[in-house]
């Protein structure tokens, strides 16, 4: 059977072709018996031993052509499948790969390349390597079947182009581009011929990597680690300018996402002001400023930037368990104490989630959205139901009924609640018992809260307490003057709690106690209790008052001196005064202060040879 080459150095390419006669009558004897047919080739089984007359010949598997009435006997052989291949693959190494190997480097060794002296023949150099790389590598994947063959083709060609001192002076060469952020035009260019050989293009990845790591290390402040939204952006920041930059000239690759990746998770600024905080306790934090109610919450224009932000930080998160613990912790207060921006936003980002790790990861923060829901629903029957049976609307209470096994509670400890909380919570836990029978309630005093009105006072106030606090301050609904010891007995609060629930009560002057808190103490109800908010605005008040008062008084300065243009010290003070009396009466140290500040704001001048008369400068 014979072989067609088709010899072009340095690649041996072989086709192989079967000539085949016109079909004809032809006698076929497979395994003894005489087969007469038309066609003149057939398919055989490996391994069969076949004889065109009386010459036995032994074929490995493929079609046969044969000549219009040759004689054709077969006995079929068995082979070892596994032998078999032994044997062709050394066939191969022996008849081809070597000899097609040496081929190869004896035409490429016999080439002259340029001599690298300068950016110039660098460049002229890898240029006419890639070409002769590219040329390889083309050719080799058309027609070379053995893959091993390939790899090992590109493992020579690097050796001889690519030799120990060559390849020092291109990273070296790289090395210096990588740096320069502003010169990115040349390292491009440097990049382009080479980025085809896996040993150059895993030297400059490992570049790119320790450059981006490098750079934002040193874009981060010590101070922004207790400033979870500033760190936050600023590791976005860092991630968008090299992705942008990296995207455009290099095409996307690993090599980024491993520099930045090992940067986020490594967290060197901790290390550096050994401040033990995660990525993943920081980013948690980063989506609890976003969604709790307050002036750093997200808003709604802003929301789906910031999701796709915390998206991007998250899939280069390694300990995402640790993460979810701490997110799970801050959305459990968020929805007890009803500080969440917005429950689309809570759920928008649990499915992202869900969409990247998968439904076990996020199956209990769905579960206590759901339990929110349903509470509400709940709070809305339990409503309806009081009205209808006894009449009363009870629209001041609400609940929470929460699965006990996603929201991870601490078990309360046992208290003596009130009689007009006791009375609520008991004919609750009747109704809804009462349509969900083999369920338990637990009451979390510890996570409960309401609001109390103050009637002691001359102005009536509502305060939102937790239910510690409002089991303390209705027992003086009883009596004026308790001690410490009665309030623990009628509460059964321990005694360290209870010293910090009652420190909070009397800084917040509610209560007072006429020494120190301790265990003998004798507390009472504050007489001319105000509420901190009322002390802020009277004080603000206060404040925008005397502004005001400045302003006015100046000006009343600035218009009787330009009336008068020179004046006497004391009759100045004189006319501003009286000008004033019906609305309040100006300080006479504060006029004096105001003119002062208006002598060295060049409005008057004080006369040089009698410092109480005063000019007016136009």
């Amino acid at each position: 059977m014979p072989f067609v080459p088709l010899l072009r150095a340095p690649l041996i390419i072989v086709v192989i072709t079967i000539i085949m006669c016109i079909p004809n009558a032809a006698t076929r004897h497979m395994n003894g018996a005489a087969i007469i047919g038309r066609c003149a080739h057939f398919s055989i089984q490996a391994g069969t031993a076949i004889t065109f007359d009386g010459v036995e010949t032994n074929v490995a598997c493929g079609s046969v052509g044969v000549a219009p009435g040759t004689s054709i006997t077969g006995i079929s052989v068995l082979v070892d499948k596994n032998l078999f291949e032994m044997m062709n693959n050394d066939i191969h190494s022996k008849s081809f790969e070597n000899k097609f190997l040496q081929t190869t480097e004896d035409f490429f060794r016999s080439k002259e390349f340029p001599v690298i002296e300068s950016n110039d023949k660098l460049l002229e150099y890898l240029k006419m390597v890639a070409e002769y790389f590219n040329y390889e590598i083309i050719q080799a994947r058309t027609y070379l079947e053995k893959k091993s063959t390939l790899s090992t083709l590109i493992f020579l060609a690097e050796t001889i182009f690519f030799p120990t001192d060559i390849l020092n002076i291109i990273v070296e060469k790289l090395q210096l581009l990588v740096s320069d952020e502003n010169n990115y035009q040349e390292l491009t260019m440097l990049f382009e011929p080479i980025h085809k050989s896996p040993e150059f293009k895993n030297e400059f990845l490992k570049l790119i990597e320790t450059h981006v790591y490098q750079k934002a290390i040193e874009s981060i402040s010590d101070d922004l680690i207790n400033h979870p939204l500033s760190y936050i952006e600023t590791i976005l920041n860092i991630h968008a300018k090299y992705l942008k930059l990296i995207e455009k000239i290099f095409v996307r690759d690993q090599s980024f996402d491993k520099g930045y990746a090992k940067f986020i998770n490594q967290n060197p600024v901790s290390k550096r002001i050994s401040i033990t905080m995660t990525l993943a306790e920081i980013l948690a934090r980063y989506c609890d400023t976003l969604l709790t109610k307050g002036n750093k919450a997200v808003k709604n224009d802003d929301w789906n930037e910031k999701l796709d932000n915390i998206m991007i930080i998250f899939s280069y998160l390694n300990d995402k368990d640790v993460f979810m613990k701490f997110y799970q912790k801050m959305l459990r207060k968020r929805l007890i104490d009803q500080l969440s921006v917005s429950e689309s936003y809570e759920e928008t980002l649990i499915l992202e989630f869900k969409k990247k790790c998968g439904y076990e990861y996020t199956s209990k923060l769905e579960q206590m959205m759901k339990d929110i829901r349903l509470s509400e629903d709940l709070t809305k029957q339990y409503r309806t139901h009081q009205k209808n049976t006894h009449g009363n609307e009870i629209n001041f209470f609400s609940v929470m009924v929460l699965s006990s096994n996603c929201w991870l509670f601490s078990q309360p400890s046992d208290i003596i609640l009130p009689i007009e909380f006791k009375t609520i919570y008991d004919n609750f836990t009747t109704f809804y018992l009462s349509k969900h029978t083999g369920r338990k309630l637990t009451l979390l005093h510890q996570y409960s809260k309401g609001e109390l009105q103050i009637n002691f006072t001359t102005k009536k106030h509502r305060v939102q307490v937790s239910t510690y606090q409002m089991m303390i301050l209705l027992l003086f609904n009883q009596e004026l003057i308790l001690t410490f010891e009665q309030i623990q007995d009628k509460t059964q609060i321990c005694s360290e709690l209870l010293l910090e629930i009652l420190s909070g009560l009397l800084k917040s002057k509610l209560l007072i106690t006429n020494d120190s808190l301790t265990s003998n103490s004798r507390i009472k109800l504050a007489q001319n209790f105000v509420r901190p908010n009322e002390q802020k605005d009277e004080s603000h008040l206060m404040k925008t008052t005397i502004d005001e008062h400045q302003m006015v008084i100046q000006a009343a300065l600035v218009r009787i001196m330009k009336q008068e243009r020179t004046l006497k010290h004391s009759l100045l003070i004189q006319q501003v005064i009286q000008q004033f009396t019906s609305n309040f009466k100006p300080d006479i140290s504060s006029i004096k202060k105001y003119i002062e500040i208006l002598i060295e704001k060049e409005y008057f001048r004080r006369d040089s040879k009698d410092k109480d008369t005063l000019h007016y400068l136009a």
